[in-house]
């Protein structure tokens, strides 16, 4: 009877959930630790799968279903809303109200999942852009190379999720405004503001001006802006 009755619900929009499930299967799942992991595909079966975006549970209560210590629990909900996945209203005199957020709902990809791959190759006619370190002077080049090359792999890596979210907040859905160029360009700005004291970075800063395009104020220096981050 159950079977029966769930083959009745299910009609109709059993391919959408698929979808959506292969979807944070594939391109999320990867990227989050396996606490995070657990968490997100519960607040999935409870939400998405009985067609709401949204599901209200007390934390003990999801603790227990996905078999987490609550402390567990409150930090896998906490790197989920970080990552844009979960956003939660807490009640004090009731249950929590999670909604779970699709990737293939997101006017844009969150940040901490890596660049999609462009289908096609570059057009000759539109060259990438040299990295901007190439218009320094010999010296300066070799000492921003050198101070890059000194940096751990975890700062490297944090300054790349710095770069990323100050790309997504700005691209308004334009692929071309995130692209792998901007990424290493933002990136070898903020390292350049990073290494190079004022004196150093004053002939440079006008080589990162097209990163921003026209939403920066032209009376407020990069360095300024870089440095609100």
């Amino acid at each position: 009877m159950e079977n029966r009755n769930a083959d009745a619900y299910f009609d109709g929009s059993w391919a959408e959930i698929m979808r959506a499930y292969c979807e944070l299967m594939d391109e999320v799942m990867p990227y989050l630790t396996p606490a995070a992991q657990i968490v997100y595909q519960r607040l999935f079966r409870l939400s998405h799968v009985q067609r709401n975006p949204f599901v209200k549970c007390r934390y003990e209560e999801l603790a227990t279903q996905c078999a987490l210590s609550l402390r567990t629990l409150q930090r896998a909900v906490k790197a989920l809303r970080q990552k844009r996945l979960v956003a939660t209203v807490w009640h004090s005199h009731g249950a929590t109200t999670f909604t779970v957020r699709l990737l293939s709902q997101m006017a844009q990809r969150p940040a901490f999942l890596p660049r999609r791959q462009r289908e096609h190759a570059p057009s000759p006619t539109r060259p990438l852009r040299p990295p901007v370190y190439d218009a320094f002077s010999p010296e300066d080049r070799d000492l921003f190379l050198s101070c890059k090359q000194r940096l751990s792999p975890s700062r490297l890596h944090e300054l790349t999720e710095i770069a990323a979210e100050w790309l997504d907040e700005r691209a308004v859905g334009d692929p071309d405004t995130f692209s792998d160029e901007a990424l290493r360009d933002k990136v070898d700005e903020l390292i350049f503001y990073e290494v190079f004291g004022p004196e150093r970075q004053r002939p440079y800063e006008h080589l990162f001006v097209h990163l921003y395009g026209h939403s920066q104020d032209p009376a407020v220096p990069a360095s300024r802006v870089v440095a609100r981050l």
